[in-house]
């Protein structure tokens, strides 16, 4: 069996409106939010600048051992559920798109993209990225069997 962990997220950047309004229109819960104008500091303390747009990152659903495939449903029930939102967003110059993070274990077989969540996406507009982690091998110079990139 191929093991592997996954996490699904959706990211949202908007040019102007805070992530607590793009949480509360969409009704789910925030893993990471920084807004628009937030001031970014250097090591030190000093301010290089502020944030050009909100960032916003919800996690749909994550899998310890499990088949991504089985996530499919619930997700495009759950992307179905605020379409007009997303579209809203979209409008108002936002950019949105679905992540997908692989954290291999020791080997992984891939997966299958549900056909209505392909058409989903697409009807959305929704930017699609999927980033794979996997193990580095202990025999590996310099490898010590952690998962390259976390």
């Amino acid at each position: 069996m191929y093991c592997y962990d996954y996490r699904i997220s959706l990211r949202v950047q908007h040019p102007t409106e805070a992530g607590d309004g793009i949480a509360d229109r969409l009704d789910l819960e925030p893993a990471f939010s920084r807004d628009v104008g937030t001031g970014c500091r250097d090591r030190d303390g000093s301010l290089i600048s502020g944030h050009a747009e909100t960032r916003v990152v919800f996690v749909l659903d994550r899998g310890k051992d499990g088949w991504l495939m089985d996530a499919w449903p619930a997700l495009i029930d759950l992307l179905q559920a605020r379409a007009d939102v997303i579209r809203e967003l979209l409008q108002e110059g936002a950019g949105i798109g679905l992540r997908v993070g692989i954290f291999g274990k020791t080997a992984w077989a891939g997966f299958e993209l549900d056909q209505q969540l392909l058409r989903l996406m697409a009807d959305l507009q929704l930017d699609f990225q999927v980033e794979t982690y996997f193990p580095v091998p202990a025999d590996t110079p310099g490898g010590s069997g952690e998962a390259a990139g976390t």
